[in-house]
């Protein structure tokens, strides 16, 4: 590896670890660029990085992709960091001895003799507190072996649904609801007595319990317990506060706090009287049956919904509400997408669909990443489902110039899908069944065709779609139902780009074997896919000439892709482009991989509308009706040379004036 790339995979590092996991206790956000790579898939070496063990980098998207193997945990507000490992990639919080066991900061526990007292720990200290059940319901049932509050049959609190993976919350950000196979749980408890001082402190709206920001590392003494901006002796007893008595017990501090009752009333009747260590509920004088909320009255027991995550119950004349709380942990796991359905009120990650893409001279994108240039003549199996033989894709390639043969395209598609068969040629003409059809098309429940202004979309209605623009551009995207069980130019859809130049029948072989790749999956004469695909794998000469102003330089404008080099890098598309442009009968061959990057970017969150009018692959409309106009008057000269009998020579001499 180069000095400049180690430099750069170096800060793709250092970014990640301060950004990521914190590393350091380094909050700041530090900008930059990832580093390029172009063996996709591949692992990146980073021997010259300390601490090499504690990170694994691979190629993803053309970029280095860095990730902790130790998966740091967040130390954002801890106020007693550890500063010595055992393995050194970590910083962490300091944890807890409690009655000789030790436990990590952030994790809470409770002890089988009584399941309703629980213990937490936070950067060293213990918040010992009893746990407040609630019951939503008319007949609950006992509680579980085990635990401490009974439970509901009925996943619902005021309209708002629990579920194994979102907690529901009430009037109280404290009670929280959770639903564990279809029995509905509600418990409150007290907030852990934090570490920092209150001048640190934050409490979030709508959050229960305040907490810490930034992070402090201390010189700890043996045998004393470090809380707030005091140190206090092991076996010494203090106060936080009235309400919490805390003990230095093997250099944690033991803290007892009792949880507050449950409030069944709006934040804004909640109060702390003088003297008292919780919050009440404190009505006005009058006394309702109906709740007024937005201008609107209900009455009481009536629910009302406010958006997809919080709805109100009218209770005794006062509206209470329920908030769901969502639990999705970000980012989604590689091949997966954060999505978020209308109407519902929590995210979810989703398995990605699949996109393989044919472009230019040909080239192809696939499934799973790989990008390789086979410029094979012939029919070919573009993809198949080759375990259930619902539907294949075939392409036809040719010689773009038949006197040189030195590039191709793909100039037809087949299309096969139960029982239809459709065929897609140049300038988007269409055939199903051998018939032409009038677009759009539409076979109830089994296919859809539309055309648009420069493409077409094929959908199977399986969720199988085609884009074509009737040129040599060819786009499939496929669901998640197919992962593993495709095979072609395509790849196999299974997240390992390693294995997408499988034979047909046979081993992966490596890129430099790609004719044989390319010869496997020939679906018409073998003979003629061998003998062609030799011959334009001789390497062909570039017509400089068509390189002068270098369009494919396009794929480097931050500006028109958007920024979209930080998700993909751009490199592979751009030698696809130079490659196009060797030999272009139209001078605008470049425009397939500025579509092939475009449709990427998209696919990855990046949109990018304006690339085809920034790039001049869209055709002027003004050009073409001069041309039009010129070639009319043209004719209309001619018209009158003729009817007139002027030899044309002369009439160039001396202009004939239009009537």
């Amino acid at each position: 590896m180069s000095s400049a790339l180690r430099g750069q995979v170096w800060f793709a590092l250092f970014t990640l670890l301060t950004w990521t996991t914190g590393v350091f206790g380094i909050t700041s956000i530090i900008t930059g660029r990832r580093a390029p790579c172009s063996n996709e898939g591949e692992p990146v070496r980073v021997d010259h990085i300390d601490k090499l063990r504690c990170f694994s980098c691979i190629c993803m998207n053309g970029l280095v992709e860095c990730r902790n193997e130790n998966y740091c945990p967040p130390i954002e507000g801890c106020h007693m960091l550890v500063e010595k490992t055992e393995d050194g990639c970590c910083q962490k919080c300091k944890g807890c001895m409690y009655n000789g066991v030790h436990h990590e900061s952030h994790t809470e526990w409770t002890e089988s003799d009584d399941p309703c007292k629980v213990m937490r720990c936070e950067a060293g200290v213990v918040t010992v507190s009893n746990v407040q059940c609630h019951t939503p319901c008319a007949n609950p049932q006992p509680p579980e072996q085990g635990k401490c509050c009974p439970t509901c049959s009925d996943c619902k609190i005021n309209g708002q649904t629990a579920t194994d993976d979102r907690d529901v919350t009430s009037d109280d950000p404290c009670l929280k609801c959770r639903c564990n196979d279809g029995r509905l749980t509600c418990s409150k408890k007290a907030c852990p007595v934090l570490q920092c001082n209150a001048d640190r402190q934050h409490q979030p709206p709508g959050e229960c319990c305040p907490r810490c920001t930034g992070t402090r590392s201390l010189y700890t003494y043996p045998k004393t317990c470090t809380l707030g901006s005091r140190f206090h002796r092991d076996g010494e007893k203090f106060d936080m506060e009235r309400c919490i008595k805390c003990s230095c017990i093997n250099e944690t501090s033991i803290c007892l706090r009792d949880s507050c009752p449950i409030l069944n009333c709006a934040q804004e009747f909640q109060q702390k009287r003088p003297g008292n260590c919780c919050k009440e509920c404190v009505f006005p004088e009058e006394f309702r049956m109906q709740c007024s909320y937005g201008g609107v009255v209900y009455e009481d027991g009536q629910s009302w919904k406010l958006d997809a995550c919080s709805s109100c119950k009218c209770a005794q004349g006062m509206p209470s509400c329920a908030m769901t709380r969502c639990n999705v942990t970000l980012p989604c796991p590689p091949g997966s997408r954060l999505i978020h359905p209308p109407g519902e009120c929590c995210g979810r990650c989703e398995e990605s669909e699949g996109v393989c893409m044919a472009f230019g001279d040909p080239h192809y994108k696939t499934f799973d990443g790989k990008i390789y240039s086979f410029q094979g003549v012939g029919r070919y199996q573009f993809v198949a489902d080759c375990e259930y033989h619902n539907f294949s894709i075939r392409v036809a390639n040719v010689y773009q110039n038949k006197n040189t043969k030195t590039s191709t395209l793909t100039k037809r598609v087949a299309i096969k899908s139960g029982k239809m068969r459709i065929n897609l040629g140049q300038n988007l003409r269409t055939k199903v069944n051998g018939q032409k059809v009038n677009l759009p098309y539409k076979v109830e429940q089994k296919l859809l065709i539309e055309k648009f202004k420069d493409h077409l979309i094929i959908d199977l209605l399986n969720g199988v779609k085609i884009l074509w623009t009737g040129k040599s551009f060819l786009e499939l995207t496929v669901p998640p139902s197919y992962k593993n069980k495709l095979c072609g130019l395509c790849g196999n859809f299974n997240n390992n780009v390693q294995d997408d130049l499988k034979l047909r029948k046979g081993p992966v072989v490596k890129e430099s074997e790609i004719l044989t790749f390319g010869a496997s999956w020939c679906v018409g004469s073998k003979t003629i896919c061998a003998k062609y695909a030799k011959q334009t794998s001789k390497i062909r000469p570039c017509k400089a000439k068509r390189l002068d102003k270098n369009p494919c330089k396009y794929l480097t404008s931050t500006d028109l892709f958007n920024g979209c080099d930080s998700k993909l890098n751009y490199n592979k598309y751009y030698k696809a482009c130079m490659m196009d442009m060797c030999e272009c009968p139209s001078g605008k061959c470049y425009c397939e991989s500025l579509m092939a990057y475009a449709r990427e970017c998209h696919h990855l969150g990046v949109d990018v509308p304006n690339w085809k009018k920034h790039s001049y692959c869209v055709a002027n409309k003004s050009r073409r009706k001069k041309a039009q106009r010129t070639a009319f008057s043209k004719e209309k000269i001619d018209l009158l040379i003729k009817q007139r009998g002027i030899n044309r020579t002369r009439s160039a001499q001396a202009p004939l004036p239009i009537q």
